[in-house]
């Protein structure tokens, strides 16, 4: 028997067995809180809206303004606007630009559109995690894609010249180092750092060791029913459910007891294990 399935073997289904997973997510926003509004919908499994990349439009340039830079030079624009037929393409200059910025660029050219972007886990790096359009809106993603792990992405959008509506579109860019995560992945999917490992049901001890593997670890602990914050539990304890945080950290819920899964959590392990190379 190898390594994995021994480790699979551990995943005791039962029927009536609660289901596991959703407190851990819902709770992803409260550990990362930040004053800006992130209208991510967690589920376990989750299902994040994922942009197809069409078509490369530009390489961009982060642009930095020195603190010194005197008051009455203007910032390079954060935005550049192309016209296309009856549209305009509006490609992302400045990742890092504050939100406050591109909402002023936009309604320059007379559109009331609000675009957020902050750094994502791996996985939802370069997608549009969250939208939000007015009755009979149409905007496009004409170029979505980022470099993960890295920061370089090409970002640009496609919207009528005559839009009027409104919008709000979240955007999910590679993290820098010590940045938190503003919206995440499954902590096992592709790009993430438990990605082929089944980790649900696995002791405290052999998480973190594969976390080693891959130079992550253990940020914290959330035990008991109210999962209250520890900063250490027992090695022999069990891994309920786990979250990306930040590059290299993740956030582990653990107990005493072996975790128990129905029937259905555990085929979704099963299927999330397939083409995974096994020992």
């Amino acid at each position: 028997m190898s390594k994995i399935d021994r480790m699979m073997s551990a995943i005791d289904p039962v029927p009536h067995a609660p289901e596991q997973g959703q407190e851990a997510r819902e709770l992803f926003h409260e550990i990362v809180a930040t004053p800006v509004k992130v209208r991510r919908r967690v589920r376990w499994p989750m299902l994040i809206p994922v942009a197809a990349a069409l078509a490369a439009a530009a390489v961009l340039g982060v642009a930095f303004i020195p603190p010194d830079t005197p008051s009455g030079i203007a910032p390079p624009a954060a935005l550049a606007f192309q016209h296309s037929g009856d549209d305009w393409i509006v490609t992302v200059k400045d990742l890092y630009a504050d939100p406050e910025r591109f909402a002023s660029e936009f309604k320059a050219r007379g559109f009331d559109i609000r675009l957020s972007i902050t750094p994502g886990s791996p996985s939802t790096a370069g997608h549009v995690t969250s939208r939000e359009l007015s009755e009979g809106a149409r905007i496009e993603e004409e170029s979505v894609e980022c470099e993960s792990p890295g920061g370089r992405c090409v970002v640009s959008f496609r919207i009528p010249a005559d839009f009027k509506n409104s919008a709000q579109i979240d955007f999910a860019r590679p993290a820098r180092p010590g940045e938190r995560y503003r919206t995440a992945g499954d902590v096992d999917a592709t790009g993430e750092l438990l990605h082929c490992v089944p980790f649900r049901g696995m002791t405290v001890d052999e998480v973190r060791a594969a976390l080693a593997e891959r130079d992550g670890s253990i940020e914290e602990f959330r035990v008991g029913k109210r999962s209250d914050r520890a900063q250490q539990v027992p090695g022999s304890w069990f891994v309920e459910d786990a979250v990306p945080t930040s590059p290299g950290q993740v956030l582990v819920w653990a107990q005493p007891d072996r975790v128990k899964f129905t029937p259905e959590q555990t085929s979704y392990v099963n299927k999330r294990m397939a083409g995974c190379p096994r020992d």
